[in-house]
């Protein structure tokens, strides 16, 4: 117990010291309130997240969920204006019915369906973020549900038509 004492005030004698010699004079902040708002979740990595944050970092699950939001905004903003062009196309020939216009409404849907397995092909990548992010959050209430590619293709044309 003794030696405990004898480290605790060799502690304090050394802050009294840098503090007679104005160590603690010009520091970053000086005068303004300390941040001491916790991460609740962060548990005993709290000081690692604080350092990430401090350099604009965040935690790998933070990041994935971020690039996750930012890929499935473009593969929906992709198929929106795939479908907004589908639609006007098609009402452009929609006075039309000789054989010209029948070959440009199936050129026509043969690019929508190309956009369509487009924008499949990236649900699945995203989904595959999405399975790779359930794995890595600190807690269940952060993982993010699987996304279904016909109801995401339902959502868009209903809403268009």
């Amino acid at each position: 117990m003794a030696k405990e004492r004898d480290w605790e005030n060799w502690i304090d004698q050394q802050i009294r010291d840098a503090q007679e010699r104005g160590d603690f004079d010009n520091l970053p902040g000086k005068g303004k309130p300390l941040n001491l708002e916790g991460n609740p979740y962060a548990s005993d990595r709290e000081m690692a997240f604080k350092i990430l944050r401090d350099a604009g970092y965040a935690p790998e699950w933070i990041e994935l969920d971020k690039a996750i939001r930012g890929h499935l905004e473009q593969a929906r903003a992709a198929l929106s204006r795939s479908w907004a062009w589908y639609r006007a196309s098609l009402e452009r020939l929609a006075h039309r019915s000789d054989a010209w216009a029948e070959g440009e409404r199936c050129r026509l849907q043969g690019g929508w369906q190309r956009a369509v397995d487009a924008f499949q092909a990236e649900v699945k990548a995203i989904n595959a973020d999405i399975d790779e992010l359930n794995l890595k959050v600190p807690s269940s209430r952060f993982q993010r549900a699987r996304l279904d590619a016909a109801r995401e293709l339902e959502q868009l044309t209903d809403q268009g038509t």
